[in-house]
């Protein structure tokens, strides 16, 4: 029993480190979860972006990739954060060794934010404007003022949205009127 409990806790310091390692989250409405070539497949509308995002899980041979694609399964159509990132693999090549390099966006985990109503939570929101401008969180908290968001508490899906949408078309303005 000890055995089997240092090697879940290996296994799990093994996942907490996958989800460490991928600072880089999205956040939107899971739309799909599909098997694709071994690998499970998600589909998720970014919020703030206009067409859906395309993310793989490991191979599905493994339990992470298993346990992960069912988690998936279980929270279509919910407001979701997903912690991705990129992975580099080289192709096999024929016979003279290595082929071409590719990507492959993967992601390692799924927070639940609830149901896709119409409101997120408030660090959820805040984490999303951030983000949108680079990290600048004075300029993060200008925009998030001028776009009328509440200054605690769930914000509404739609009143973050615009604010994204103005972020992303560079059209916010700070406490001077500047862009």
């Amino acid at each position: 029993m000890a055995l089997d409990l240092h090697l879940d806790g290996v296994q799990l310091a093994a996942d907490i480190a996958r989800i460490e390692n991928s600072k880089d989250q999205l956040r939107g409405v899971l739309l799909s979860a599909e098997v694709d070539r071994g690998r499970g497949r998600i589909n998720v509308q970014a919020l703030g972006r206009s067409s859906p995002e395309s993310f793989r899980t490991e191979w599905l041979e493994s339990d992470a990739g298993k346990e992960l694609f069912s988690r998936a399964q279980q929270l279509i159509g919910r407001l979701v954060r997903v912690y991705k990132y990129i992975d580099t693999f080289q192709e096999e090549g024929g016979g003279s060794g290595q082929g071409a390099t590719h990507k492959m966006r993967l992601f390692v985990h799924l927070v639940d934010l609830g149901p896709a109503d119409g409101q997120l939570p408030e660090n959820d929101a805040k984490d999303m404007v951030v983000q949108a401008v680079g990290g600048d969180k004075e300029r993060a908290a200008r925009a998030w003022q001028s776009a009328g968001l509440p200054a605690s508490g769930p914000v509404a899906q739609g009143l973050l949205e615009a604010a994204l949408s103005r972020l992303a078309a560079g059209s916010e303005s700070d406490d001077n009127g500047q862009n």
